[in-house]
This record gives C-alpha cells, structure tokens and sequence, in this order.
C-alpha cells in the first residue's frame, strides 16, 4: 500500500505501472537487467484535516481542495506527531523497476523505513517503502500490444502497452516467464506551523588562572641607551 493516496487515483494506473515497470527493463528475457523510471514527483502544500490513530491514516486537504492521505507505518513513533489543522509541505516521489526472476529464487521482500528530524527548525518526516512482488506472464498479444500477467494469488491483469519503446520488451516475453517488480514509494513532510528552537551550547576554553600568592611575572625594565665613545 503506497503512503500517498490521492482520492482520484484510478485502479486502471495502478495496474498499468506495474506492467509499466516490467517494460522498463528493455531488455530480452534471458538478461536479468533492470532500470528505474520516475512515475511520480509532486509537491504541494496541505492542511492537515483528520489524524486516525487507529490506523495511522492522515487525511490532509491540498490548496487546490482536493484530498489526499498519508498511511503511517506501525512504526510512526519514529515520525513527528501531525495534529489537525497542522500546515504541511508535502512531497511525494515515485519510481518503478523490475528484473527478471531467476528460476527457483525466493520471493521478493518489501520493506519499510522510517525517519525524523528538522528542516530549517521545522519538524520533518520521511517515509520509504520498497514494495516488491513476483508477477508471472499468462499471455502475450503483439498484434493488440497487449500482456497478462498474475500475482501471488493468482488474479490475471491485462494491460495495454500503448509506448512503443516497451514493444521490444513485450516480443521477448513468453508465457511462464517471471518479473520481480519493485514500486519505491517515498513521502516526505515539514511541518511549517511549527518550530524548533535551536540547542545552544556555549564551551569555555579554561585559561592558565593564577595561583594565589604567586608574584606575577614582570615586564623587564627597559634598559637606558650608552652614550657612544664619539660622545665622551
């Protein structure tokens, strides 16, 4: 589950990314190479509107009135505390790539990181999430540029490839062949209502004090010039 959903997200995105991801290799099946593309990179500015602790799940509203949440981890302790009406600057990044599973390989795992800290005196957060899933190839239609695939459960999803860049991709793979698919999902926030204020810490460099009864030293006492011996 990505951390930042918008509320007009369309499933149909969801599942040509994945295949999208696939496509991105470009490479023929028996490479086991992979490249990243960006899908996402949006910035904006929201307030926060409720805050689920149940769930974690924080419903926020952007300047331009849409909704929009943020999915906190079990692990949002590690994250600054959000209370409602909270002014966020929010950004989301986005990329997908894929490699192509070698036979016998376990699945892949995904995880989950967390961070927090300050930006210019102004709390912030960050979450990444590497979610990463096996899909294998059902079918492949080069004549209507179209593929299927299943998941772990088994559902098949057909999709349309309408790049041409990904045709050479599609005419590679063959009905068995497996992906490892991998979305990186971050989101960061800053927390724009609120500061910090800075820890000063002030060191004193001990000098060399005097110790009592001691005689301070003396300056010596400037000597008078000699009168030359042309002058006696």
């Amino acid at each position: 589950m990505p951390f930042f959903n918008s509320r007009r997200a369309s499933r149909a995105l969801t599942v040509l990314s994945l295949i999208t991801g696939c496509a991105v290799a470009g490479v023929p099946a028996h490479h086991a190479a992979a490249q990243a593309i960006i899908t996402g990179n949006t910035t904006t500015m929201a307030t926060v509107e409720t805050v689920d602790a149940s769930t974690g799940e924080i419903l926020l509203r952007g300047d331009d009135g849409d909704l929009f949440t943020i999915d906190m981890p079990a692990r949002r302790h590690a994250l600054p505390h959000l209370n409602v009406a909270d002014r966020l600057s929010v950004r989301s990044f986005k990329t997908l790539d894929a490699t192509l599973a070698e036979p016998g390989t376990p699945q892949p795992e995904s995880t989950v990181s967390t961070a927090r800290g300050y930006a210019n005196r102004h709390p912030h957060g960050t979450l990444v999430s590497f979610r990463r899933r096996r899909v294998r190839v059902i079918s492949t239609n080069l004549t209507a540029h179209t593929l299927t695939v299943a998941d772990a459960s088994g559902a098949p999803k057909e999709v349309l490839i309408t790049r041409t860049i990904f045709y050479p991709l599609l005419a590679s793979l063959k009905k068995g062949d497996e992906v490892d698919v991998t979305t990186m999902d971050a989101v960061s926030y800053t927390v724009m209502n609120r500061t910090v204020a800075p820890n000063v810490q002030v060191q004193q460099q001990a000098g060399s004090a005097a110790q009592p009864g001691a005689v301070a030293p003396q300056s010596p006492a400037p000597v008078a010039p000699q009168p030359s011996a042309a002058a006696q």
